[in-house]
């Protein structure tokens, strides 16, 4: 965010030059000199692509902090929704949990497959067909 607020600092001095030299030229009228009124104007110009070198940055600045914005609040709901109980992670209105190996190292919601039988003995877990984690159930 700082450097949000120095680009745009940067752009306003920026303008504050432009507008004293339009000022200047403004003024001057009539007295002044081709060459110099030609001189004053290239500044003039030099200022207004200055300010909107600076403002195309602060607009990528924004632009990255919104994304950024977006992705906290996507990572506050899921840890308002994910609950962490027996081993996996489960989400409000879903009968299906999340592996943890997953969710937690990689940051991605893989949904687990129930399992009861393991060859021939009987072995209920949740499995992640992913990272190939079992958790067993119960």
């Amino acid at each position: 965010m700082s450097g949000m607020l120095a680009s745009t600092a940067a752009a306003v001095g920026i303008i504050d030059k432009a507008v004293s030299i339009a000022k200047k030229l403004a003024d001057d009228g009539g007295d002044i000199d081709k060459a110099t009124l030609k001189l004053e104007l290239a500044n003039l110009m030099t200022e207004l692509a200055s300010v909107k070198m600076e403002v195309i940055t602060t607009q990528v600045l924004l632009f990255d902090a919104e994304q950024r914005n977006r992705q906290l609040e996507e990572q506050l709901k899921d840890k308002v929704s994910f609950v962490f109980r027996d081993g996996v992670y489960w989400k409000d209105g879903d009968d299906t949990p999340f592996c943890t190996m997953c969710y937690e190292k990689v940051g991605m919601k893989i949904h687990m497959i129930h399992y009861e039988k393991y060859y021939d003995s009987t072995w209920h877990r949740w499995h992640c067909k992913v990272c190939k984690d079992d958790v067993s159930i119960g």
